[in-house]
């Protein structure tokens, strides 16, 4: 049985509807048919045991290297095998008429054994499989997944293994598209492989990057559309659930879901990058349709791809990644109030309606900005979704800016008067309750202490990078929040100096010493945050320095990618002289 493999071995090939996760050995850890947030049948990353995979064996195999063609989600894994060239080559067709995973195999010099252990929900239940007269095709009724085969299978156990004789090339496909099962073949994969790098060719076209740090930008630009699910435009926090934040600890969480923040901030760093608008604009859509589909009348933090709300969560009797439990579905974060997620709609919008001079979806935009002028007061549960309601600083500051920003684009001189009294109140309450006794931005009204997201306020211009409310946080952060150039997150309920780094919050700091002047620190706080990236260029949530184990939570996180794309690219203009803030 294949060993569990560590976070930063994986990588990711993806249709834009779903993505399965692979390590270095070529084993499939996770999988989930349908689309991103779908049950999982193939689930070793949560458990060692119960979890489904499908491994690539050959007695002498040694990995060399690994690289996606071109801009693509098609990724080519080299080895040896006894000691000539093998290639593994792992996608999923994108823009063909059928769905799956695919894997084609060159000749190796040994007998090649692919094995596929299928496991529904998650590795909690066991699946049947019927087997074709020739052997080349097994039919999984229960889950209506085909896996079809250039050799035949045999049951081994509750395994399927296919046996690929030395000197031989073999493919294997495991699909849900059932018309298209009798004509999978060897020729019909070189077609869907060609129409799969077309179709990411077209994808990849949609952002362009020159300058500091490009292969890595590049990297995080594939990252981010690997994990957008193209039906609706929804860009998911990550593909995993329940990678934990502390190694062995309960701090696990589903982030296969849409969470408004996140996409706002995605979406702003794509605007940098962007050469036509379209992934950008389909975010206000995505907004607009999921007020209107569920009625609502104001946003939720976090939709499904499909734009439907989660309720709730449930929790899954499994060992989970190295131990760490509980392993859940859904989120219970599903009815907080998170007023810098509505801030962030507006900041997007913002960026949208000064790049391309339209103002979509405007009557959305209206409800989210009258619903922060009427509710900013309220306590809300912050940017890291705490379980105790407080007055978050970066809430407040954040509902301010866009409040204001949208206030030049109002209808009426009525309505702009409306929204800039409540930014103008709003600041008011910041300077006269936010504020520790060092002058610096408190985590929120009353607390002595600071957090990461204050790193965000100079570059939405809500103050000057050297302003001393600004220069008294960023000494406060300095001292008692970073460690080898990166920086930790402040929670209420939990130690954060348990957990590790917090990479988009240690991007968001090179961004701020870009916008100070400090290029040098910036490049070094860029570099700190390299360390943490895996050889296919993905970020995990957070970095551990002490645990031996180089990432931690879920992968690859979306959030940190965006934000890795902000500072290098404040980095690009501060070196050519322009300003990278928003005003």
């Amino acid at each position: 049985m294949p060993r569990q493999p560590r976070i930063q071995e994986l990588a990711v090939v993806s249709d834009r509807r779903t993505c399965a996760l692979l390590d270095q050995q070529g084993t499939l850890c996770w999988y989930c048919p349908e689309r991103f947030d779908s049950a999982a049948v193939l689930a070793l990353l949560l458990d060692a045991e119960q979890g489904g995979y499908w491994a690539v064996e050959a007695p002498s195999k040694q990995f060399v290297r690994r690289a996606y063609l071109e801009r693509s989600s098609v990724l080519v894994s080299e080895y040896t095998v006894a000691g000539q060239p093998f290639t593994l080559t792992d996608w999923l067709p994108l823009e063909d008429d059928f769905t799956g995973l695919c894997r084609t195999f060159s000749p190796a010099s040994e007998a090649l054994t692919h094995t596929l252990r299928l496991r529904p929900d998650y590795g909690l239940q066991a699946t049947l499989g019927e087997v074709s007269a020739e052997g080349t095709t097994v039919h999984f009724p229960d889950l209506g997944l085909w896996l079809r085969t250039s050799h035949p299978a045999r049951a081994v156990a509750d395994t399927w293994q296919i046996t690929v004789p030395a000197g031989e090339a073999g493919w294997a496909v495991l699909t849900d598209t059932a018309d298209a099962v009798p004509n999978l073949s060897a020729e019909r994969l070189d077609q869907a492989l060609d129409h799969t790098l077309a179709a990411w060719r077209k994808v990849a076209s949609l952002l362009h990057y020159e300058g500091p740090y490009e292969r890595q930008v590049q990297d995080s630009m594939r990252a981010v559309q690997q994990l957008t699910y193209a039906a609706t435009g929804g860009i998911v926090a990550a593909a995993t659930t329940s990678l934990p934040e502390v190694l062995g600890g309960a701090r696990n969480y589903d982030y296969r879901y849409v969470w408004m923040r996140d996409v706002g901030l995605i979406v702003s760093a794509l605007l940098q990058l962007d050469e036509v608008g379209k992934p950008e604009e389909s975010f206000l859509g995505f907004v607009a349709s999921a007020l209107r589909e569920n009625h609502q009348t104001c946003l939720s933090p976090f939709y499904a791809v499909d734009k439907t709300l989660i309720t709730g969560a449930r929790k899954l009797a499994l060992a989970g990644y190295q131990g760490s439990q509980p392993v859940q579905i859904g989120n219970t974060a599903y009815d907080q109030l998170q007023l810098d997620a509505d801030a962030n709609v507006l900041l997007t919008a913002k960026l949208l309606y000064d790049r391309f001079g339209r103002k979509e979806q405007w009557e959305t935009v209206v409800k989210v900005a009258d619903f922060l002028a009427e509710n900013w007061q309220h306590d809300d549960n912050g940017i890291w979704e705490e379980g105790t309601t407080k007055a978050y600083t970066s809430s407040k500051v954040l509902a301010a800016r866009g409040l204001e920003f949208m206030a030049a684009y109002a209808d009426t001189p009525e309505q702009a008067q409306r929204w800039q009294a409540a930014g103008a109140a709003i600041r008011q309450f910041v300077a006269e309750h936010c504020l520790t006794r060092t002058g610096a931005f408190a985590v929120y009204a009353g607390s002595q202490e600071v957090d990461i997201t204050a790193a965000q306020f100079s570059l939405w211009t809500y103050c000057a990078p050297d302003s001393p409310e600004m220069l008294a946080t960023i000494r406060e952060l300095e001292q008692h929040w970073c460690r080898e150039n990166l920086y930790w997150r402040r929670l209420e309920e939990f130690d954060s100096h348990k957990e590790g780094a917090f990479l988009a919050g240690t991007c968001w700091m090179a961004h701020y010493y870009t916008v100070a002047g400090d290029l040098g620190r910036a490049r070094s706080i860029i570099e700190a945050v390299l360390r943490y990236q895996n050889d296919l260029g993905f970020f995990a949530e957070e970095a551990g320095l002490d645990d031996g184990e180089q990432m931690l939570g879920n992968f690859p996180q979306t959030f940190v990618h965006s934000s890795f794309i902000c500072a290098v690219n404040g980095l690009k203009q501060a070196l050519e002289g322009e300003d990278s803030r928003v005003w």
